[in-house]
């Protein structure tokens, strides 16, 4: 039988303490050699503020926007106790080998706040 991540939706990556008030590309997920990936969600948490001016989208080419577009994504996420769960758009990218699926902040969030995400999909 296949690892786990193989057979299953599980979560591939954390990254925490993502700087939302710079433009700036965080790197999330490297697709290890031989695999072809496919992001199912992101899940979106701990912001130290609420991201109602940050526009970032999650990718793996320049923008960092195909697998889930750029936007006010964060919006709404007033405490460090919520979170929000972004699906992968309709249309989105497989990654393949070696590709790294990153967050890219767009629009500072124009003060200081910091999230932490979770990456989920599967290998193949």
């Amino acid at each position: 039988m296949g690892e786990l991540r193989e057979i299953a939706i599980t979560k591939l990556a954390t990254v925490t303490g993502i700087d939302m008030n710079a433009v700036a590309a965080t790197n999330l997920f490297t697709v290890p050699e031989g695999k072809t990936c496919i992001i199912t969600h992101v899940v979106i948490r701990n912001a130290s503020a609420e991201l109602d001016t940050a526009d970032f989208g999650f990718g793996y080419a320049a923008g960092e926007a195909d697998v889930i577009a750029a936007s006010t994504l964060g919006t709404g996420l007033t405490a460090a106790t919520l979170y929000r769960v972004l699906e992968a758009a309709n249309g989105a990218i497989k990654g393949v080998a070696a590709e790294i699926l990153k967050i890219g902040v767009d629009v500072a969030q124009a003060t200081a706040a910091t999230m932490d995400v979770d990456v989920f999909g599967y290998l193949f």
